[in-house]
């Protein structure tokens, strides 16, 4: 019996064993995996020789090291899938509503060099083991190619169990490509059928009696594997605890003791979050124990200086504060900066779009929340454009008021927000008491907070930051406040969707007036201040001949009556200068500006479509920055 029961076993604990391992190699801090890949490749480079050597090796032991060493080999292939170094050219999630054939070429895509991987080393095997006696090897990598393929299949096809907490954080991407809205699908049956008539043949050849020992032993071997590769099928469609045989190995994600606070700080890009974040880091209790994760690190380095490390942006800030760039992989960067840094703070300022809802969630997980001592929310409302971008975006606005993102309902969990209506000094009382009463119909819990550049009005720096909600008194109706002054010449400074958009003069005098030459008073001023968000984007900058027919666009009213159009950006490496007038469109090229210089258009005319102007130049290549005043 031992010939048949210690194979079994052997192959049940080798196979539990190097499953847990990379989950908890692929847990761990991101600075780890490439100590974790040269221990790995070296270990591989071992296997492979011991594969070569046992492969002449016809007796009991032989087969045993021929199988450990085939499952050795195996495990290194999807180590460097999880560790994310042998993955694919695509490296972002699918695209919503993406179904069939393309949707079966972006998974591809994000595991090409992953398949092409197995199959190089399966020729390695192949060479390493030719013509020799002992072929389990072979055999052991050839069914583990097999099942894997299958059950990547069946993943992507639709099973109940996903099992996608499994997944690292910094492959969340392949979570797009993970299908459980099905219970089974037609190929698991499949799958299933044609691999136990596998495995029911070896069984009846292991039983023959003309078999050896050896023999025997390499069957049971193959037979074995196979049918753990079954069961993990089965895993896939019942409703079984399986994830439970391998707790042990999430340790690597285990939770820090909970030590930090972390504050978010929304808003849209122009109504000074990046101001208030500003005063957050600069009142801290223990700056050298905070850390920003921000969208740009440029905006708070103090002399804008930017280091590129492995992890990503970062700037050392004053007091020993340290900002980093905002990674895709959010809920692993968290851990990361837990982890490494036990920070007093970590502030988060996301871009203007994002999912507040979503990062309420990131927060709130298994593996992140009992780390975090308390979270903050902290939504800062340019007063004088918020009413404008409610009227426009009524649906996304009550959604990021409310913190609920995409979801129909506000997540558990989600911090009673906090509401700076800043820019309080650019409109008057009236205006002011409808902003608040919006937010506070939007959302009854919240805290409301007018404040002038960032500040809470009445409150100073330290005292805000310390206790934002005591620091000035929270507005249940602004109808009694005080008529506040108005700013000059500006009326409207709308910040839809990263664009400025004024009635009459407007804070750049000097280029709308160059540009209008003289248009009436009652004209509106668009002004879209763009730049690339990488610098890979900068030296390619927008396309040319998708810029022209924004232009002809523009010319032909598709975005409202624009009288002109005057500005410069990079375009196919190159500066041009695009102009509107008299309805006829131009792109020229132009001489390189001063070397600080930032793309820039200006559209002057009536009734402009400030967001679908901004939008049609994202399309051409464009990304929308507003610039000359804090984010």
């Amino acid at each position: 019996m031992a010939t048949y029961i210690l194979p079994v076993l052997h192959a049940i604990f080798i196979w539990w064993l190097l499953t847990g391992l990379i989950l908890y190699i692929d847990g761990l801090p991101a600075r780890t995996f490439k100590w974790s890949m040269l221990a790995c490749t070296a270990a591989f480079v071992f296997c492979l020789y011991g594969l070569w050597t046992s492969a002449g090796d016809d007796t009991v032991s032989g087969v045993y090291a021929a199988f450990t060493y085939g499952l050795l080999v195996w495990s290194y292939q999807d180590l460097t899938f999880y560790l994310g170094f042998v993955t694919g050219p695509r490296k972002k999630a699918c695209e919503p509503g993406c179904r069939g054939w393309r949707h079966f070429g972006h998974a591809l895509g994000a595991s090409l060099y992953h398949e092409l991987s197995i199959i190089v080393t399966l020729g390695v095997v192949v060479a390493l083991t030719w013509g020799q006696p002992n072929q389990v090897a072979l055999w052991t990598y050839l069914v583990l190619w097999w099942m894997h393929e299958s059950a990547r299949l069946n993943v992507f096809l639709g099973v109940r169990n996903v099992s996608e907490e499994f997944l690292p954080d910094h492959m969340e991407f392949l979570k797009s490509f993970l299908n459980n809205s099905k219970t089974i699908n037609l190929l698991f049956p499949v799958s299933v059928t044609v691999s136990t008539v596998a495995m029911v043949l070896m069984v009846l050849a292991i039983l023959d009696p003309a078999t050896t020992e050896v023999e025997a032993v390499g069957l049971t071997f193959v037979a074995a594997i196979m049918g753990l590769a079954i069961l993990e099928h089965w895993f896939l469609v019942l409703p079984l605890p399986v994830t439970a045989m391998w707790n042990w190995s999430l340790r690597s994600r285990t939770p820090h003791p909970a030590v930090t606070e972390v504050e978010i700080v929304a808003g849209f890009l122009g109504a000074g979050k990046t101001t208030v974040l500003r005063q957050r880091l600069e009142h801290a209790r223990n700056r050298a124990g905070s850390v920003a994760l921000v969208t740009d690190c440029a905006v708070l380095s103090p002399d804008g200086t930017v280091q590129n490390t492995p992890d990503g942006k970062r700037a050392d800030l004053p007091g020993g504060a340290v900002c980093l760039g905002l990674r895709d992989d959010l809920a692993h960067q968290v851990k990361e900066v837990i982890a490494s840094r036990q920070p007093d703070h970590i502030f988060i300022e996301p871009s203007g779009l994002a999912d507040l809802g979503l990062l309420v969630r990131v927060l709130n997980r298994a593996d992140i929340r009992p780390s975090i001592k308390a979270v903050h929310l902290t939504v800062v409302i340019d007063a004088s454009a918020f009413m404008g971008d409610y009227a426009r975006l009524p649906e996304f606005l009550k959604a990021q008021v409310q913190a609920r993102g995409q979801a129909e309902d506000t997540p558990a969990g989600t911090p009673v927000p906090l509401f700076i209506v800043n820019k309080a000094d650019m409109v008057d009382a009236v205006e002011l008491a409808t902003v608040t009463k919006t937010l506070r119909t939007l959302n009854p819990s919240a805290r409301i907070v007018t404040a002038v550049h960032g500040v809470p009005e009445g409150a100073s720096g330290a005292a805000a930051n310390d206790d934002t909600g005591a620091a000035a008194d929270d507005l249940e109706s602004g109808i009694g406040a005080p008529a506040l002054p108005r700013s000059g010449a500006l009326v409207h400074h709308h910040h839809h969707y990263h664009h400025h958009h004024y009635h009459g003069g407007g804070p750049d005098e000097a280029v709308s007036a160059k540009m209008t030459g003289g248009a009436d008073a009652s004209a509106e001023t668009v002004v879209l201040d763009l730049h690339p968000w990488t610098d890979a984007d900068q030296a390619a900058g927008a396309d040319r001949e998708r810029l022209t027919a924004v232009l002809e666009a523009v010319a032909g009213g598709r975005f409202g009556a624009v009288d002109r159009l005057s500005g410069t950006l990079r375009a196919g490496g190159d500066w041009v200068e695009l102009a509107v007038s008299d309805g006829q469109a131009s792109v020229t090229p132009c001489a390189a500006p001063r070397p600080d210089a930032r793309a820039r258009v200006v559209a002057v005319g009536h009734a402009l479509d400030g967001v679908r102007l901004r939008q049609a130049f994202d399309g051409a290549g464009a990304v929308a920055v507003a610039v000359g005043e804090p984010a």
